[in-house]
């Protein structure tokens, strides 16, 4: 599922200066700009593209995946999370970027900057009460510093120290504690321990800290290396590492005072994105940077980063290899895996919590499984979805089927997670209210808000993964950007001086059938069917419940999986109502805020001249671009065209507009003016392939032709206008009729194309 794009209806947000923008990016600002080739799937980016994705951040005025509530302020910054840099996210079909994006670390950084921003608290001293002070032995450390620390702090001689004299200690017993050994908040910490190594040593596992040194960490979206990290691995296994058997990451700087500077918390951000990529079941992930001797440990989450005070590890040697072997906790739930996921290890009736590196390393462990109403699923290890960001929804989804179903019996169920907005509505309260059998729409199962713990103990950002941590002032909006340099600390923020917590909230959903990606139809005539099953599906959910998809998109159409001879059989269905909202209590679901898949998004998404809450229309609109894209961009078989057409109608979100326009004005644009028969004609119908332009041609310029009707009769607000006061819009709503209207004529102009077929 492509990642939304969100943007605040009530004022245009704030931009970043000028002097974000690359230099080459500020040359280019008022004036034409020559683009690249597009490049095929999966091939590096090269520097232009880069700049043109770094211009276009700074320039943006949508804001991706922020389920922002209808009370946030005007000066949220446009932000784009890192997930927008894979173009798909489904990831066991054709659809998906075999090889990752690959993006260049110029490219990730300004997006994580974006997506990080007002996101991160420092200076948070609790945090080392996660762990427990360490006896130092003398001939190690004299009292006043650690005796074989070197003169240089290079990373290379830093690590040989490490692994000389700290390694070794901190893989002694547990007899080093000292007796002030801390309360976890998972209970007593060195019976758990104990009980944990003990559970991993009899499945043979260990965890060792591996300096990665020169080698790229395998199965990643991009390449990346990290300095030291904590990986889940089997005696003798070689010393390749793999993101899904990593643990917790350190970045190593031999400057004390890259500590807290923007650049060093950003690298560090691009190997936790990796890790919530991996290992989306995450509720945090630790990573810590060691600048110099100055030490920091940081808690990263779905709404940012929770950062410590720094300490110098000389002068604090019991807390430095206190958290230094905390890192290497065999305990799952304490290193931030989800405590409701859970599997039975050695054939025994023993629930533990389901750490995914240890079932990496040991492929033959059984599945991990959930509770879900009294009832147990066994989900599939690998994932449908999943995304590669920080500070979003985290949607991740599996294949399940139920605990006592035989092995090899078909996954007929999806067990969807997100951490959802809290104040956004629970996307199983849209879908409980579809009757079964009902045609374009998936069978609801079950769904909650996750809890944990104690019974009623909800998990969310601020209450199970923060505990508390003073934020500073909650009532405060998001700032405007500024510049990301090597010496820049802006994301350094204390709760002094304050940033606000969007707290998130674990939802978990259960429904049925498992789909297959639209890209897998087997013909035009398939497509068309899936897509009429689609919007009958979105039909239905306006009419009889009065509730809006708003996120129509390539990912968010599935074909069903049983197999039909007629027309009337089901082929496809809608999913994904995240962002749905019922018209009828549009203040409280944020119905004021412009969302969709930037690609999809209709030509009033993008320019914001809507006089009324999201309509259904806008929504159809997308439909269209779905088709159009497939006509485009991919063969009859729903695969990939290589190379890539011209860019026509598409505007790509690394398109550098000029300096008086943004992207959403562009693609606005160049959406209305191939809305002329004329138009479209001479330059999107050549971009089709071959088959696409002798089968999908007259469906395509039908749906053309109703959109540019629909755009003409559009403007239904009217203005009071007095001689005492400026002029007043009143938005009127598109009336019912006219609505019903389009739907009629965009399901007739589909089954026109089935029967040609």
């Amino acid at each position: 599922m492509t990642p939304p794009i969100t943007r605040s209806m009530r004022s245009k947000t704030s931009h970043p200066p000028d002097d974000a923008l690359s230099s080459s990016a500020q040359a280019s600002a008022g004036q034409s700009v020559t683009r690249a080739p597009p490049q095929p799937r999966g091939a590096p980016v090269p520097p232009s593209a880069a700049h043109d994705l770094a211009a276009s951040m700074a320039r943006i005025s949508i804001q991706g995946l922020a389920e922002a509530s209808s009370d946030s302020t005007a000066s949220t910054p446009p932000s784009l999370t890192s997930d927008a840099l894979r173009e798909h996210t489904l990831n066991d079909t054709c659809n998906r970027l075999q090889k990752g994006s690959k993006a260049p670390r110029k490219v990730t950084d300004l997006s994580l900057y974006n997506e990080l921003w007002d996101r991160v608290i420092y200076d948070v001293d609790r945090l080392w009460e996660s762990f427990d002070d360490i006896t130092v032995p003398a001939h190690l450390h004299d009292g006043s510093r650690w005796v074989g620390w070197p003169e240089s702090t290079l990373e290379h001689r830093v690590l040989k120290w490490f692994f000389a004299d700290i390694h070794p200690l901190i893989q002694e017993t547990p007899a080093a504690v000292t007796n002030n050994s801390k309360q976890s908040k998972y209970g007593p910490r060195n019976t758990r321990a104990a009980v944990k190594k003990a559970t991993a040593a009899a499945l043979g596992c260990t965890m060792e800290y591996v300096g990665s040194g020169n080698l790229v960490i395998k199965n990643g979206d991009a390449n990346r290396k990290g300095d030291l990290v904590v990986r889940c691995c089997l005696p003798g296994q070689d010393r390749q590492t793999y993101w899904d058997q990593v643990r917790v990451v350190g970045e190593l700087k031999s400057n004390p005072d890259k500590d807290g500077r923007d650049r060093t918390f950003i690298q560090l951000a691009n190997y936790m994105r990796e890790l919530f990529g991996t290992q989306p079941q995450r509720c945090w992930a630790f990573g810590f940077t060691l600048c110099g001797e100055v030490m920091r440990v940081f808690r990263f989450d779905r709404s940012g980063a929770v950062g410590s005070t720094a300490i110098d590890i000389h002068k604090r040697p019991k807390t430095f290899v206190g958290a230094m072997r905390f890192f290497m906790t065999p305990d799952a739930e304490a290193i931030g895996f989800d405590p409701t996921i859970k599997w039975n290890p050695l054939n025994s009736g023993l629930e533990v919590v389901y750490d995914p590196t240890v079932h990496f390393v040991n492929r033959t462990l059984p599945d991990p499984f959930i509770l879900a109403d009294h009832q147990k699923y066994r989900i599939d290890h690998t994932f449908i979805v999943r995304r590669y960001a920080i500070a979003t929804r985290g949607t991740v989804c599996w294949r399940a089927r139920t605990f006592d179903a035989l092995d090899g019996s078909p996954w007929s169920y999806v067990i969807k997670d997100q951490w959802r907005a809290s104040e956004r509505d629970q996307e199983g309260d849209f879908l409980a209210r579809i009757p079964p059998g009902t045609q374009g729409l998936p069978q609801y199962i079950w769904h909650t808000d996750v809890c944990c713990g104690l019974p009623g103990t909800l998990m969310d950002v601020a209450g199970h993964v923060r505990k508390g941590v003073d934020h500073g002032a909650q009532d405060k909006g998001r700032s405007a950007l500024s510049s990301l340099t090597d010496t820049s600390r802006n994301l350094y923020h204390t709760a002094a001086r304050g940033i606000r917590l969007q707290n998130r909230v674990k939802t978990r959903l259960i429904m049925r059938p498992l789909g297959s990606p639209l890209l897998s139809f087997t013909s035009y005539k398939h497509l068309l069917l899936a897509l009429r099953d689609a919007v009958l599906g979105h039909r239905y959910m306006y009419t009889v419940h009065n509730i809006v998809h708003r996120d129509v998109s390539l990912n968010n159409i599935l074909l069903h999986p049983q197999k039909g001879t007629s027309t009337t059989a089901p082929y496809g269905f809608l999913i994904d109502f995240d962002f749905a909202i019922d018209r009828a209590r549009q203040g409280v679901s944020g119905a004021d805020f412009i969302t969709g898949t930037f690609k999809y998004m209709s030509i009033d998404m993008l320019t914001g001249a809507m006089s009324g809450p999201h309509s259904p229309i806008q929504d159809l609109e997308s439909f269209y671009y779905v088709l159009l894209d497939i006509a485009i961009y991919y063969d009859e078989r729903g695969r990939l065209r290589t190379p890539k057409p011209r860019p026509t109608i598409f505007t790509s979100l690394t398109t550098v507009p000029d300096q008086s326009d943004d992207i959403r004005t562009t693609a606005a644009s160049k959406k209305q003016l191939y809305l002329k028969q004329n138009e479209f004609m001479k330059q999107v119908f050549p971009t089709f392939n071959d088959t696409a332009k002798q089968q999908l041609c007259a469906v395509v310029d039908e749906w053309r032709q109703l959109i540019a009707n629909t755009q003409k009769g559009a403007d239904t607000s009217r203005w009071i206008i007095t001689r005492h006061a400026p002029p007043v819009m009143v938005p009127q709503r598109q009336r019912e009729e006219d609505i019903s209207d389009v739907y009629d004529e965009v399901l007739r102009i589909l089954e026109r194309g089935i029967v040609d077929r």
